[in-house]
């Protein structure tokens, strides 16, 4: 047999040994995939090539009153669809010829979706000649599908003479990987995403039969269930700018109709936008009762408040469970560095703000988190911030905001001395209608210097009557530069590590640089403090070295001055991936392995191929996990609840 020229590990060929059978009236082939596939319906559901001639009779049959015959050279096949990666494949047919000179074989040939070959076929040789007793003998093949795989191709060969077939039997099981049951129970954003509370939390369409079973579950005890035709869905909030990532595993009986998952978003109003709207179609039909993982991602357009998740099917059954959602939230949640407002998004209600009027809160005018406030008819809220002797006397303020109708809507920077004295004021008129343009709100810019004698700002919004929208909400300010010029700052990989380097060009009484790390823009912590030079009018350099990066590092600098005043640096940002994460040896292993991660290892859990938890624990000192009560087998590891997974062998 030749060498497989696709260099994967994942194709594994079993070819079973040919034996004399007898010939029998049942053909005992459960979940066959093949069509016709004892030819008592003739040549249907068989492709062939030019020329070849391909017909049935009964002198060789195996299972029901017909076999195939190809009279001469030529070839015959048939292709299954919808083979996930992975999957085993097993064969068995019936074979025979006159004359086994000639060359006589059974294939198993793998295709992409757009019908290329991935590697070399898996062949298997037919040399039974028949004899007196018109029997067949049957051949045994097997093998796994190589990444890419979307179908297989069950082909017959011959170079001459007959060829006798009958009984031929294909069975597929789709590999075994576990589902991420966490990140399903968890789901913040699709309420009852495993359908264990029945159909609570869904809507449907007008007439859709939706409920649920427990043949085809993935999480929990049930799944989801579409009979016929007809859609359900949930709505969830969301900001412009935010991308949105669902996976969901799915499942048909037929794949003629149509089975889609969508993710469509809204405006305020409750219009569908026209854009963004992502859908993937679902076209995987069940083996084994079992399910597959389907993805779909999208970002949502300018205007969009919210965006809906929905299964659609034309008909049949759509089969539905274990969902999981993530949603990122857009760079504008990120850009605000020391804001010294607090509950800027309305994310806490109201809270920290002073109101005259009715203020609410709503998603529906959220740009970042999930609020967004809004004033009612005449009124006015504000906030003020005290000034230290640290604070800058250059103020800005950016802040979101539209009106629903004009009516003298206006944002101020208002600055007040001890005794609350007004000492100056900066105002600029909100000229955003919310459903103009763009629907949604609009970005405004204030700034200028603080008076002398101020003690306070207030940021303050008012309308004389009808509704005023605002939200994410940043007030900073700076003063003079800093005695530091930073004329560059960078993080690179280097391996498993994050090596940051910096770079002055002038100095005059710095103290320090404070390294600091983040996983989302909003939370930071110090990872070293390096010494400045102090004084110095040349280039001098700096370097750090994180040694225990995650996934996702931000990275910023603290410039520190001897009087304690402070700047910050540019934000970088560095991504790393899963296996730089996580480590798992020995594998192979007899009874203990070791878990090296970049994070502490506070729980280790190792599940079966079936998906089913075996093992919850915490390693010991030396991140050492007993496996001695598991038995041989595949397994996978996952550490601290995280999304990464590492497959190892048990062998005793």
């Amino acid at each position: 047999m030749k060498n497989f020229t696709f260099l994967f590990t994942l194709l594994l060929l079993s070819l079973g040994f040919a034996f004399q059978a007898n010939a029998t009236t049942s053909c005992g082939c459960d979940n066959n995939v093949l069509t016709n596939a004892s030819f008592e319906n003739g040549t249907t559901g068989w492709s062939k090539s030019t020329n070849t001639n391909f017909g049935t009779d009964d002198a060789y049959n195996m299972c029901g009153d017909k076999n195939g015959l190809i009279s001469g050279s030529g070839s015959v096949w048939q292709d299954v669809n919808n083979v996930v990666a992975g999957s085993t494949v097993n064969l068995s047919v019936y074979g025979g010829t006159h004359d086994n000179s000639k060359v006589h074989e059974f294939k198993l040939i793998f295709l992409t979706s757009g019908g290329s070959q991935i590697g070399d076929a898996v062949v298997k040789a037919m040399n039974f000649e028949v004899g007196s007793g018109n029997q067949l003998q049957l051949y045994s093949m097997s093998a796994t599908a190589p990444a890419n795989t979307a179908k297989v191709r069950f082909l017959l060969y011959s170079s001459g003479n007959y060829f006798k077939v009958d009984a031929a039997c294909m069975k597929i099981t789709p590999p075994a990987t576990p589902v991420d049951c966490d990140c399903v129970n968890s789901n913040q954003y699709i309420k009852n995403a495993s359908f264990e509370n029945g159909t609570a939390d869904w809507s449907k369409s007008s007439g859709t039969n939706f409920g649920t079973d427990g043949s085809y579950k993935m999480c929990g005890n049930y799944n989801g269930l579409i009979t016929g035709a007809g859609s359900i869905w949930q709505d969830i909030n969301v900001v412009a700018g935010a991308k949105v990532d669902v996976t969901a595993y799915g499942g048909t009986h037929n794949t003629g109709a149509t089975h889609q998952f969508k993710l469509t978003f809204y405006d305020g109003a409750g219009n569908k936008i026209n854009s963004g709207e992502a859908v993937v179609d679902m076209n995987y039909q069940v083996v084994d009762s079992k399910l597959k993982q389907f993805s779909i991602s999208a970002t949502a357009p300018a205007g969009a408040v919210k965006v809906r998740f929905s299964l659609v099917s034309s008909g049949d059954y759509f089969k539905v469970d274990a969902i999981c959602t993530n949603i990122t939230q857009p760079v504008t949640c990120q850009e605000c560095n020391g804001n010294t407002l607090q509950n800027p998004s309305f994310e806490n209600g109201t809270n920290n703000w002073n109101v005259t009027g009715t203020l609410t809160v709503e998603p529906t005018y959220a740009v970042c988190g999930v609020n967004g406030a809004k004033l009612s008819g005449a009124g006015k809220f504000w906030q003020d911030v005290e000034l230290q002797t640290t604070t800058g006397n250059q103020v800005t303020l950016n802040i979101y905001a539209a009106y629903s109708t004009s009516n003298s809507q206006k944002i101020q920077l208002v600055f007040l001395s001890e005794a609350q004295v007004e000492l100056g004021q900066i105002t600029k008129d909100i000229t955003k209608a919310l459903t103009s343009g763009t629907w949604g709100l609009e970005k405004y810019t204030l700034a200028g210097t603080v008076p002398s004698g101020s003690k306070y700002v207030r940021v303050l919004l008012s309308s004389n009557g009808n509704d005023l929208l605002a939200d994410n909400a940043c007030l900073t300010f700076s003063g003079p530069p800093l005695p530091v010029t930073l004329s560059a700052f960078s993080a690179k990989k280097e391996g498993s590590v994050a090596q940051l380097a910096w770079a002055t060009t002038a100095e005059t009484n710095s103290a320090y640089f404070e390294v600091q790390h983040s996983q989302d823009g909003k939370n930071w912590t110090a990872l070293a403090q390096v010494e400045a030079k102090g004084e110095s009018k040349e280039l001098k350099t700096y370097t750090y070295t994180h040694t225990n990066p995650f996934a996702v590092n931000l990275y910023r600098l603290k410039m520190v001055d001897l009087d304690e005043t402070f700047a910050y640096s540019a934000i970088k940002s560095l991504n790393f991936d899963g296996q730089e994460q996580l480590n798992v040896y020995p594998n192979p292993t007899a009874d203990r392995i070791k878990v090296s991660s970049n994070q502490q290892v506070t729980n280790v859990k190792v599940y079966a191929q079936t998906g089913a938890l075996v093992l919850s624990t915490t390693p010991d000192s030396a991140n050492e996990v007993d496996l001695t009560k598991l038995a041989q087998g595949t397994y996978y590891v996952k550490i601290n609840n995280g999304p990464l997974m590492r497959k190892i062998l048990v062998v005793r």
